[in-house]
């Protein structure tokens, strides 16, 4: 939340956060993750995944605190809030945002455990003293939570400034198939387990699609558009620099236009992937795939399922110009 901002006294843009800076619970986080993927049942690795969220949370807390205490008074903008829909980018966007020092990832235990329980967190809705609790914290917080009334009057009156984040949901569709088939601990793990491809696609359009399309009109609807800004994830991929730029400016981060290049270019998608991004290719991160991807699993029958729920949303949001897809 805005705060008053001082000159700052050493150089603020460092090229990298040295593996030795990251809070040691989120590298426990992972490295739990790939174990609970490799040899723990599903059942087993959802509550490991559960049970691993209180102390990934007091981690990133105080990660926060450190980042303040040695950073706070050179931001005036102390949290830094994304909202996007599940596989749009967000973790490219977050690495992005991330290499500004002080800065750490900060997600409230409430949002895992809807996440949990539910399935999704898309539907999410912020408590109202949510950004109360980051006083004297520098937050990074990514949240997949919708665009209701509610949560952007809880934006509004905290006055925080927030970047909105989706995606074509037909590539939406086919990232998430692939992502919830190689997550044991995910939600919706045992109802795609063992489907194809298309199976899994009908499935998303009968149990998500609906609520993904109400996801993307409600923020359009309730955003306010002097303290925040929409990115699509087809915009990263395009001009990932000019995106920064956006959201540097937004969020009032310093940094020189080579400094921010520098970001742009180690959190590119070819280098966090090792290679350029290909048609078809589902590669965890920033994304999985190239836009367009959905042409390489959409059968017929896949496609007009799809125009029944999110035909005419493509041609308002600019995907489509008709429904001859």
């Amino acid at each position: 939340m805005p705060g008053a901002y001082a000159p700052a006294r050493a150089p603020l843009f460092k090229p990298s956060r040295p593996a030795r800076d990251q809070p040691k619970a989120m590298s426990l986080t992972r490295t739990l993750e790939d174990l609970t993927r490799r040899y723990l049942p599903p059942a087993g690795a959802r509550l490991a995944k559960r049970l691993s969220v209180g102390a990934r949370y007091r981690s990133q807390a105080a990660a926060c605190r450190e980042g303040f205490r040695q950073y706070g008074d050179r931001y005036p903008q102390r949290v830094l809030f994304v909202a996007g829909l599940p596989k749009s980018g967000t973790t490219w966007v977050e690495k992005m945002l991330s290499s500004f020092p002080g800065f750490h990832e900060l997600l409230i235990p409430e949002v895992a455990g809807h996440e949990l329980a539910t399935g999704g967190s898309h539907d999410f809705e912020l408590p109202d003293d949510m950004f109360g609790r980051f006083e004297g914290m520098l937050v990074l917080t990514k949240m997949h939570t919708h665009g209701s009334a509610h949560n952007a009057e809880v934006l509004r009156g905290a006055g925080v400034r927030y970047v909105v984040l989706f995606r074509d949901l037909r590539d939406v569709a086919v990232s998430n198939y692939f992502y919830v088939c190689n997550t044991p601990w995910h939600p919706e793990y045992p109802h795609y387990h063992g489907r194809s491809v298309q199976d899994g696609l009908i499935l998303f359009a009968e149990r998500t699609l609906p609520a993904y399309v109400e996801w993307v009109r409600a923020w359009n609807a309730n955003r306010d558009p002097e303290r925040s800004i929409v990115l699509r994830y087809e915009d990263l991929l395009a001009d990932d620099i000019g995106c920064l730029r956006r959201m540097a400016a937004l969020f009032e981060l310093p940094g020189s236009d080579e400094q921010l290049r520098a970001i742009a270019e180690r959190n590119s998608f070819k280098s966090m992937s090792g290679r350029r991004a290909g048609p078809g290719e589902r590669l965890e991160l920033p994304a999985q795939g190239q836009a367009g991807d959905w042409r390489n699993h959409f059968t017929p029958e896949i496609a007009a399922a799809y125009k029944q729920i999110l035909g005419d949303f493509l041609v308002e949001f600019g995907y489509e110009r008709s429904l001859d897809w």
